[in-house]
């Protein structure tokens, strides 16, 4: 019995060593405060995918999604103050934004995609000190839902705002991080990019009215008429009868399904006289298309200054012209009539007759 017991202490001493480093190991990774280096955060708190077993931390939800049937996840929430926080969760639909950019609807707006199927266990929670809490979610797309990609998000939006004096209105801004969630749903895909509004206007500036360079402005507006979000590339292209005046490449981020940007791009400072054309081809994932905008760019100062000065030297030259041929009849007349002198006398002709006259034999 005692050399049982003498070998059973070690074996239980070392279970409970293993246990307590275990979860020494466990409270360090939950109270570190530390931020994962792919989660969204403003600093006071965090929102990112949880880690699956067996797999590497995600920037991202990437569900692929079934009509009709629940996709089951789980985001967890970092609380890295010295305080609770309370959060309201809720699922937001994405949209583009001006600046080519990606916002997510706030919790008040009308959520109509992925923003209404993310389906939370709860609208609020509570986040200990230096703390993280796991959420799980599901995604349900109705029965009916069309295929293609919807892009959303899953945001704690903190309940106590920050108040600051703006003049003498004070305003509270209340903050909120989210994470995206992708979700393709099966079936045909069709990537499909429109081009509109494309237009080219040149400046009508004095300088560019007497022959100084020009400024000009091409403006479009891209579509994405298709299922899946795209990251195409518009290619500006400005162009003369004597060449290239200017080019311009955007690369669009993230255009979602049904969205539309709208761009003005200014080209400073053109050589450019004559014909200006503008092209715009935009592609990418399959899908291009292509808009055409054309303009005259003519310096009309300095084209009516020119007009006024060849009208002014034609009517100089043209009384010029008639002063000379005013001048030479007169000098004509005076030069016959020295040399044709006095008609001679009569007694002149008469001996000239006799002289004229033959001798008769």
């Amino acid at each position: 019995m005692d050399n049982r017991r003498s070998i059973g202490r070690p074996i239980w001493r070392r279970l409970l060593l293993i246990a307590f480093a275990a979860l020494c190991f466990v409270t360090s990774l939950s109270w570190s405060g530390s931020m994962p280096v792919l989660a969204a955060s403003n600093g006071m708190w965090s929102v990112f995918p949880t880690t699956l077993p067996g797999q590497g931390p995600r920037a991202f939800i990437n569900a692929t999604l079934m009509p009709g049937k629940a996709y089951v996840d789980s985001v967890t929430v970092a609380n890295y103050t010295t305080a609770p926080l309370t959060f309201n969760l809720y699922g937001a639909d994405a949209v583009n934004t001006a600046g080519d950019g990606l916002s997510l609807r706030r919790r008040t707006d009308l959520q109509v995609g992925m923003g209404k199927w993310i389906r939370l266990p709860y609208s609020q929670l509570v986040v200990p000190a230096r703390s993280n809490s796991v959420v799980p979610f599901s995604i349900v797309p109705p029965a009916q839902a069309t295929p293609g990609d919807y892009l959303g998000g899953i945001v704690a939006e903190g309940t106590q705002g920050v108040t600051s004096p703006h003049g003498s209105v004070p305003i509270t801004v209340i903050q909120a991080v989210g994470v995206r969630v992708y979700g393709r749903v099966v079936g045909v895909l069709h990537p499909r990019l429109e081009l509109s509004n494309v237009s080219l206007r040149a400046t009508d500036s004095a300088a560019a009215q007497l022959g100084g360079s020009v400024d000009a402005r091409v403006h479009f507006t891209v579509h994405n008429a298709g299922n899946i979000i795209l990251s195409p590339v518009a290619n500006v292209v400005l162009t003369t009868p004597f060449g290239t005046a200017g080019r311009r490449i955007i690369t669009i981020n993230q255009l979602l399904p049904g969205s539309s940007l709208n761009y003005s791009l200014t080209f400073p400072g053109l050589e450019a006289y004559g014909h200006l054309r503008a092209e715009v081809k935009v592609a990418g994932q399959g899908s291009k298309t292509t808009g055409v905008a054309t303009v005259w760019v003519l310096p009309w100062a300095l084209l009516v200054l020119v007009f006024v000065s060849l009208v002014v030297l034609g009517l100089v030259s043209v009384r010029i012209r008639r002063r000379r041929q005013r001048r030479v009849p007169s000098l004509d007349s005076s030069q016959d009539a020295s040399l044709t002198g006095p008609p001679p006398a009569d007694g002149d002709l008469a001996g000239d007759a006799e002289l004229r006259a033959p001798m008769d034999p």
